[in-house]
């Protein structure tokens, strides 16, 4: 809460909606006008939870979607809300650790889900990993997940690759421990 006296801040989301096909197509659609209401400077936490209730009384039952939201200030002070989307990983001199671990179900998901905003301090050089869970859930032919211990394994000591690099990286290490096994999920 409080965004109002920012004057350079950048937001970000990633979302994941559940399930495929028009219901999804539609649930997406439905979140984007929602969402539409954050960008017009009101509270996010109160955003998420209108949002979670409207989508809990307008959709399918059986259709959510998870979303990490933040809110990024000069000053580094990342403010985000993590409705049960996979923790994004903080790249930070070549180590990578877990620090978001305020979080939340879905939207969509419990009509008495309360949403709020945490807080996370960000250092220059820091690096944000965002990724859905095709990631982590990609499976080898053996069924085994490609996990977040891979994905942290990857992403060690990478610290001074650029972006694209490092997204190749992902993809890379998915595509080589999947090994042509079909998936049931996008890779985000």
């Amino acid at each position: 809460a409080g965004h109002e006296g920012l004057l350079f801040a950048m937001d970000f989301l990633i979302a994941d909606v559940s399930g495929k096909g028009l219901g999804a197509a539609l649930l997406t659609t439905m979140l984007q006008g929602a969402l539409a209401g954050m960008t017009i400077g009101g509270d996010p936490a109160r955003i998420f939870n209108l949002i979670n209730r409207f989508l809990c009384e307008h959709s399918k039952v059986g259709r959510y979607a998870t979303m990490f939201f933040g809110i990024l200030d000069l000053n580094g002070h990342l403010d985000y809300i993590n409705a049960g989307h996979p923790s994004p990983l903080l790249l930070r001199r070549g180590e990578v650790s877990e620090p978001f671990v305020e979080g939340t179900f879905p939207v969509g998901l419990l009509p008495e889900a309360d949403y709020v905003t945490a807080r996370v301090e960000l250092q220059p050089d820091d690096t944000l990993i965002l990724f859905s869970d095709g990631v982590t859930e990609a499976m080898d032919p053996d069924e085994e997940m490609f996990g977040v211990p891979r994905l942290r394994e990857v992403l060690t000591g990478l610290q001074d690759a650029p972006l694209n690099h490092l997204q190749n990286a992902i993809f890379e290490s998915v595509q080589n421990f999947t090994r042509g096994a079909s998936q049931g999920d996008d890779i985000t």
